[in-house]
């Protein structure tokens, strides 16, 4: 008799859409409510907000430290968002998986897209890899969104609808879709796909 396998395949899953589509929280609240999850910390050019902690919401680095990991290759995937750089660090990644623990990050369009040709040459995160594009109810419900937020100035905020008009355009290239509703029926659907991709016998074989 075949041997059935004893742990269950580590996850990294991938939640994108545009700013103010609620990835954030759900990835927190993923985490939160799931002691073998942990969320990615990625880096980025741009300062820490009030309340941010380097480290625990992201990595803040200098256009000079940043420079310095691309060109050791350090990243496995970093983009341009607005004015600033964001990227995920493959050290952060890797030796998690290695130790069977499933991630949970949430990054722009276009980090995506590089994840997912860096999994085309990288089998540990091929096997591992889960992407679900967050799709808002309207642009109109979007900009308020935005603007609960109090994070940013109209200005920005039609900067990051303008931006979200082409991440839409990309939702085809994403494993799952979601259609935006409310936080409860958002989070319902993202453990679920969580919990059904940990038993796809595929990523078994």
């Amino acid at each position: 008799m075949e041997t059935i396998p004893e742990n269950e395949v580590a996850l990294l899953l991938i939640l994108a859409g545009p700013a103010g589509s609620g990835k954030t929280t759900l990835c927190d609240r993923l985490v939160d409510e799931n002691g073998h999850l942990e969320r990615v910390v990625t880096c980025t050019t741009r300062a820490p907000r009030e309340g941010e902690i380097d480290g625990v919401d992201y990595y803040f680095f200098s256009d000079d430290q940043f420079d310095a990991k691309v060109e050791d290759g350090e990243f496995l995937e970093w983009a341009h968002v607005h004015t600033y750089r964001y990227g995920t660090l493959k050290s952060t990644i890797e030796a998690k998986l290695e130790d069977d623990v499933d991630l949970v990050m949430n990054i722009d369009v276009q980090g995506v897209a590089s994840v997912q040709e860096a999994a085309r040459n990288q089998p540990m995160i091929g096997q591992r890899l889960v992407t679900v594009f967050i799709m808002p109810a309207s642009f109109d419900e979007l900009k308020e969104r935005l603007r609960g937020r109090g994070k940013d100035d109209e200005l920005e905020i039609s900067c990051r609808i303008e931006s979200a008009e082409k991440e839409i355009e990309q939702w085809r290239s994403f494993d799952y879709l979601l259609r935006s509703k409310s936080k409860a029926e958002d989070f319902s659907a993202i453990a679920s796909i969580w919990r059904a991709e940990k038993r796809r016998v595929a990523r078994y074989l």
